[in-house]
């Protein structure tokens, strides 16, 4: 019989995979600078995607869930959605609204919630998911249509980051909304 982790228990599977997320922003940033190895680049943004989706099964199944975890993946998620969209805009290969669109939303997310002093973000909302969802298929499709013979699937890829993209905004607010409710709801709790 497996031991179960307590929630502050930091060194997990799927904390590990997080990390490992967070690194491959490394070798994903540096071939999108140097506009190079366009397959690779997508391969790695495909391992970037399934990460998420695989660290927090794993969490789930395996009874894997920690404080450290539920910090860490959302960061990994958001940082690495920016930082692949701010090269992808550098490189000419997104347009800028959209890199501007992620990342002033995950700003004035941030911004809104020390304002409020959030003790607990937001859960992930069904949204929340169909947006992160989009936006993982929507850029490694951007960087494959990096090749030549497969231009066509770079529009796809365009479109569907461009929809993420809106999502993100959308999901953004929703979230800002929750963090101003709950907020005001303890307040008034607290008065």
């Amino acid at each position: 019989m497996e031991p179960k982790l307590t929630r502050d228990d930091w060194l997990t599977v799927p904390n590990i995979i997080t990390v490992i997320r967070l690194l491959l922003l490394v070798p994903i940033a540096y071939l999108l600078v140097f506009d190079m190895a366009p397959v690779m680049t997508a391969i790695l943004l495909v391992i970037f995607g399934a990460t998420d989706w695989i660290d927090g099964y794993i969490a789930r199944r395996f009874n894997q869930v920690s404080r450290v975890g539920e910090v860490l993946d959302p960061i990994a998620d958001r940082l690495g959605v920016a930082v692949i969209a701010i090269f992808l805009v550098v490189g000419h290969h997104l347009p800028d609204w959209i890199a501007y669109c992620i990342v002033v939303t995950d700003l004035a997310l941030a911004t809104i919630y020390l304002i409020f002093k959030a003790k607990h973000r937001p859960k992930v909302s069904y949204l929340g998911k169909i947006r992160t969802a989009v936006l993982m298929a929507g850029l490694p499709l951007t960087v494959f249509g990096r090749i030549q013979e497969l231009d066509f699937i770079g529009t796809i890829g365009i479109g569907l980051t461009a929809l993420g993209a809106i999502l993100h905004a959308v999901t953004g607010a929703t979230y800002a909304w929750e963090i101003y409710r709950v907020s005001k709801q303890n307040r008034e709790i607290e008065s």
